[in-house]
């Protein structure tokens, strides 16, 4: 007798679990010290929480779906504080339900202690009815309290955390404006509150007070408003503001720290890509023409840029042609409507004109080799591009 044995090689099963709530109580509460309340109420209207097992067999024997009804050696725990409890049957303040289709569901009857979290952890096993094969499931949820009798005060700026500023079509100055807020309520109580500025250096890498440097010219402070004139900010910089808070009305004995309500932004000078090229010259130079007026048109997709004197500096070049080789280039005018001598024109070859434009950099002081600032006869800052 001959025989030939058939095996399944099955692959293993996907088992994905989730956490959902029946109704509308949610995981988080709110409490009031005041009144001693916490919002919603869980021994009032309990929390219940639903495990959702399902199976996906990738081989295609069994059917997917949900498999709460065939989980076995079903457990909650309760840890709090690291500590990790067996909620049994006996506990008043929970109620697991064991079989059917919602097996796992657990009624949650006490409350959460502000700053005190809940970590609920379900444990359960499903067998694998093709194999056999058991599947250890093993999730967590987190229930938290917070105290909503003292809402934390709450900075915000009127600026973008990064702010983009093209010097061609952005106004140079921008203010902005800090605000705190303590839950829904603005506080506008000049008493209450205190805003401090900082810049960040980039040379030591840290904050200091706005104003503090002799280079931060480009910045004014007025207590909830600072205003940069970016046209005189170099390349960017990254500004914070910090408040301190009291509703007793003593802002100042509250410590600054980087616990303190705080936002930081940035802002950067940037010019978006642009195209340029050479106008305003015929196609042939006639003889004895001593000069030409060429133009530097350059735009964007927004239209022609006819502000750029100061931030783009058009260069010009002029070669004598050859039949073959490389051109040497010599600098002839610079600006966009310049007068160029033709004394490089060949007669028989011609001349090649070029044109380059460059970004003339933010304005920036001058300074000498031993690092000492450029004043004029007022003491006021040199700067160039």
């Amino acid at each position: 007798m001959k025989t030939k044995r058939f095996d399944f090689n099955f692959r293993p099963l996907q088992i994905n679990v989730s956490f959902t709530t029946a109704g509308s109580v949610p995981l988080r509460q709110s409490y009031d010290s005041l009144t001693a309340t916490h919002t919603p109420d869980y021994s009032l209207t309990p929390l219940i929480i639903q495990p959702q097992v399902s199976r996906i067999d990738r081989d295609g024997v069994l059917t997917p779906g949900e498999v709460n009804s065939a989980l076995a050696n079903i457990k909650w725990y309760e840890i709090t504080g690291g500590a990790s409890t067996l909620i049994s049957t006996a506990n008043p303040d929970y109620e697991i339900t064991a079989s059917g289709p919602e097996a796992g569901r657990v009624k949650v009857k006490k409350n959460v202690q502000p700053g005190l979290p809940v970590t609920l952890m379900f444990n359960a096993d499903y067998v694998d009815p093709r194999t056999g094969q058991i599947f250890v499931i093993s999730r967590s949820v987190l229930l938290r309290c917070t105290n909503a009798s003292r809402p934390e005060p709450i900075l915000t700026l009127d600026a973008c955390e990064q702010t983009i500023y093209n010097p061609l079509t952005d106004p140079d100055i921008q203010t902005i404006h800090a605000s705190v807020r303590v839950g829904p309520n603005l506080c506008d109580d000049t008493a209450e509150r205190i805003f401090t500025w900082e810049i960040f250096r980039e040379d030591t890498q840290t904050w200091t007070a706005a104003g503090s440097d002799s280079l931060d010219y480009f910045i004014t402070v007025n207590d909830d408003t600072a205003t940069v004139d970016r046209s005189l900010m170099g390349d960017g910089v990254r500004l914070r503001c910090r408040a301190q808070y009291s509703s007793e009305g003593t802002p100042s004995d509250i410590p600054l720290s980087d616990a303190s309500p705080c936002r930081a932004i940035s802002i950067v000078r940037r010019i978006p890509r642009f195209e340029y090229d050479i106008t305003g010259v015929p196609v042939n130079i006639p003889p004895g023409v001593l000069e030409i007026a060429p133009e530097a048109s350059m735009w964007t997709t927004k239209g022609s840029l006819d502000n750029s004197r100061g931030v783009l500096l058009p260069l010009w070049y002029i070669a004598t042609n050859k039949a073959s080789g490389s051109l040497s280039y010599s600098g002839v005018a610079h600006g966009a409507n310049p007068v160029i001598p033709t004394k490089a024109l060949s007669q028989t070859m011609g001349a090649v004109l070029a044109l380059d434009i460059k970004d003339t950099g933010p304005l920036s002081v001058m300074q000498d080799s031993d690092g000492s600032l450029f004043e004029d006869g007022d003491g006021n800052l040199i700067l160039i591009h």
